[in-house]
């Protein structure tokens, strides 16, 4: 497994040929344009043109980054927990994006179930 951080909650995980982007928030203006990247990350989104999944945890503007999410490949499919409201799955899908709906406490095997 290599672990890749790239500031904030924002990591690349890669595991068994596959890559996961988490929480990303890259890029500035977050929070109604308030919240700036400390250090600042030089983000270049052609550098994340390889990740085979995006994982989001929740909602908060430094996890969900419409920002990041605007500048990344829409063909990306995007991991989110099944959860009760479908409030952060709409926000998403409005983007542009495939959600996949993990249920919670659930093993899986990313890629032989969705590749």
């Amino acid at each position: 497994m290599k672990i890749t951080y790239h500031n904030s909650a924002c990591v690349t995980i890669e595991d068994q040929n596959v890559k996961i982007l988490c929480d990303p928030w890259l890029k500035n203006g977050e929070f109604y344009g308030s919240w700036a990247i400390y250090p600042p990350y030089d983000f270049k989104s052609s550098e994340f043109e390889d990740i085979d999944y995006i994982y989001i945890s929740h909602i908060h503007p430094d996890h969900f980054s419409s920002q990041t999410l605007s500048s990344l490949n829409k063909k990306i499919p995007i991991l989110i927990h099944k959860f009760h409201s479908s409030f952060l799955k709409n926000n998403i899908e409005k983007l542009g994006y495939e959600v996949i709906e993990i249920e919670h406490n659930k093993r899986i095997n990313l890629k032989k179930i969705f590749s």
